[in-house]
């Protein structure tokens, strides 16, 4: 089922309360999400602006990699068109992204690193979301859609429904000011892999992450609300990203394009689980971090 919310992570981690939100359910006014960062896919090319310092020619280079499920597959694509446009061998490591864990036990292979990347989703917050929240008006309906067996299921608690017919639960569109437990979260994970490389410049990358369901959305009438809260969550990612020295890259930009309005499912970059990229949707992931090159960040403030 896609009580996986927000592309679950693959491991489960400890994350700070978010704030609570109430039981109102009209969905508030969303304006229209700031421009992302978007990088054209495209060869890598030899990155122009890059430190001979901290890429010296001949010499191997690391990238850490920090995600949720949605770095499946992509961190092995980058890492094959780092090596390429580097010309020289890129050993890839994962580390939680746990701020305390970076802090600690990933302190040293992120101190290392010359390249860092960045995601998770939200998930963890969305608990104290208003209500109903994501799940209930946005993942059962597409479960209800795929399989309405689900709709019998002893554990589930959502509306009847018969197919073909609007779902009736909408969800409510969270506030800045209810993102703010998540942008602060991130801003944490940024602040601790800045403290692990003890300020030292690097190649820093943090990025959003496609919604698998809009063509579901949009045939079940739900697309309005849950878009809005999609790009909520990837408002948050951009600007505690930016805020913290990183370069951005939107791959919900990319996958439903700038409107947010395209079915990454029929470009084929969507996996058999209906959630995550597939090998095609990982490599134009992997191509759009390349694109924007490998020059370095330096810590802002």
């Amino acid at each position: 089922m896609k009580r996986e919310l927000f592309l679950l992570a693959a491991l489960s981690l400890a994350l700070p309360a978010a704030c609570g939100g109430d039981d109102d359910t009209t969905a508030p006014t969303t304006a229209a999400p700031p421009a992302t960062t978007v990088a054209t896919p495209a060869a890598p090319t030899d990155p122009s602006g890059s430190d001979d310092e901290l890429f010296p020619e001949g010499e191997p280079v690391d990238l850490v990699f920090i995600s949720d499920s949605s770095g499946n597959i992509v961190k092995e694509r980058y890492a094959e068109l780092a090596r390429e446009a580097l010309g020289r061998e890129v050993r890839l490591n994962t580390v939680s992204s746990d701020p305390e864990a970076i802090r600690t036990s990933g302190s040293e292979a992120v101190a290392e690193a010359e390249i860092v990347v960045f995601y998770h989703s939200s998930v963890d917050f969305q608990q104290d979301m208003p209500a109903p929240n994501f799940d209930r008006g946005c993942t059962d309906p597409v479960d209800a859609l795929e399989n309405p067996e689900y709709l019998e299921d002893p554990g589930y608690v959502g509306p009847e429904w018969t197919p073909g017919t609007p779902w009736e639960v909408v969800a409510v569109v969270p506030t800045a000011e209810d993102w703010q437990p998540y942008r602060d979260w991130l801003s944490e994970v940024w602040k601790a892999i800045w403290e692990a490389r003890d300020g030292q410049r690097v190649a820093l990358r943090g990025y959003d992450v496609y919604s698998p369901w809009v063509g579901q959305w949009i045939e079940i009438g739900v697309e309005a609300e849950c878009t809005a809260i999609w790009e909520g969550q990837a408002n948050a990612a951009r600007e505690a990203a930016e805020a913290n020295g990183a370069t951005f890259v939107s791959f919900y930009d990319l996958f439903n394009g700038p409107a947010h309005d395209e079915d990454a499912r029929l470009k084929g970059w969507i996996g058999d689980d209906g959630m995550h990229a597939n090998d095609a949707g990982a490599m134009v992931a992997a191509e759009a971090l390349a694109a924007v090159g490998f020059e370095l960040n330096e810590r802002s403030g």
